[in-house]
């Protein structure tokens, strides 16, 4: 019912996030576009185009959120992560391979935030330049805390890793021991912050220093429960 839809983006509206229950578990996704389209019938993918489903039907979004904003949000807690976007989706073999490579890594923390009760966020490459530095700032200002993997050592994540201390926001840095775009050249950090980074050789130790930095951090990092 509409209700149950009002409620499902009430996370959207005001942090642009969306709670979906998958089976027996509830989930959150950072969403950058809305679509909402009214349909007699659920879409089965075995039926058909999902276009052929919704046909001429007209976006509905605005509407909802609209009378979504009256109801209160589920408070979750946002992490930005600062990684390097690097690599194509579509490009050559090496572009799948770094590309693949980072996507990974951002699905392993995104699942580690969720289980602690919050979003993980990670800028999109396709914005505008204007529009992508200012969305930066944003979410680094509405973050809990901030994840920095420094590999690579992309000058960007460096200035949003400035912005973050700045702001005082507790930031954890990961890096791997590796570089992904020059594979078999170790991993430099430049500066002082070389002695806080939670170096890993393979994604099953991603998990568990990265697990491992969180809990050591709890007071910091995560909200307080209320007694």
């Amino acid at each position: 019912d509409r209700v149950t839809v009002y409620r499902t983006l009430q996370t959207f509206v005001e942090k642009g996030i969306i709670s979906a229950r998958w089976g027996t578990s509830l989930q959150s996704y950072q969403v950058l576009e809305l679509r909402i389209y009214e349909t007699e019938q659920r879409w089965d993918k075995r039926t058909g185009a999902l276009s052929d489903h919704i046909g001429s039907k007209r976006n509905q979004a605005a509407r909802f959120i609209a009378k979504a904003r009256k109801i209160s949000a589920i408070n979750q807690f946002r992490v930005f992560l600062i990684m390097p976007i690097q690599g194509e989706q579509s490009g050559s073999q090496e572009e799948q391979r770094v590309y693949r490579e980072y996507n990974e890594r951002f699905q392993i923390i995104e699942k580690i935030i969720r289980k602690y009760g919050g979003v993980a966020i990670r800028i999109d490459k396709e914005h505008t330049l204007d529009e992508l530095v200012a969305r930066i700032k944003t979410e680094i200002q509405e973050s809990r805390f901030v994840i920095a993997d420094l590999t690579d050592e992309r000058p960007s994540c460096y200035f949003e890793v400035g912005y973050a201390d700045a702001l005082r926001k507790p930031v954890v840095y990961i890096a791997s021991k590796q570089s992904v775009t020059k594979p078999g050249s170790a991993t430099k950090i430049h500066f002082d912050i070389h002695m806080n980074v939670n170096f890993f050789s393979n994604h099953n130790e991603l998990r568990e220093r990265l697990v491992a930095a969180i809990d050591k951090n709890k007071s910091k990092l995560l909200p307080q429960k209320s007694v």
